[in-house]
């Protein structure tokens, strides 16, 4: 499994998790891996974009939250999935499996990072423009009352 984020300065930072995931495993990654990085990039608060996963709506993992002063933006389900991690996933699985399948785990998780380093140098722009427009993306579906075509 695989956990990532889109920083405000557009970089991609991914981690990988070992065996079955639980609100305790996932609050322990984002102590160790997601709070660290966004305190890097010194943001007074963090905004999380999650999906409606058991874990991650667990009262442990919401109690963590308010605690910690994180701001979830709610996302409710059966709603447009304009999650920008969504696009980043997209464009990892094309660089990774843009040859040969991956021959076991440890190569698939070399093509993992190999391919964050390559967007992370070479197409930053692509997901800086996602994350500057995540916003205007946000309004038009509440204005539009989630009407995308409109």
């Amino acid at each position: 499994m695989v956990w990532g984020m889109l920083m405000p300065n557009g970089l991609i930072a991914v981690k990988t998790l070992e065996g079955k995931q639980n609100a305790a495993k996932y609050i322990a990654t984002i102590k160790s891996f997601c709070v660290p990085i966004m305190n890097l990039n010194i943001r007074p608060k963090i905004y999380l974009v999650q999906d409606n996963c058991s874990i991650h709506v667990a009262k442990q993992c919401k109690e963590f939250f308010k605690t910690q002063h994180f701001q979830i933006i709610e996302w409710p389900s059966k709603s447009p999935d304009i999650n920008l991690m969504e696009n980043i996933w997209k464009m990892l699985s094309d660089i990774i499996y843009s040859s040969n399948q991956p021959k076991n785990k440890e190569e698939l998780r070399k093509r993992l990072f190999q391919a964050v380093d390559q967007i992370n140098s070479e197409k930053r722009d692509i997901s800086t423009n996602l994350y500057n427009t995540f916003r205007e993306r946000l309004t038009k579906i509440l204005v539009t009352k989630g009407d995308l075509y409109n």
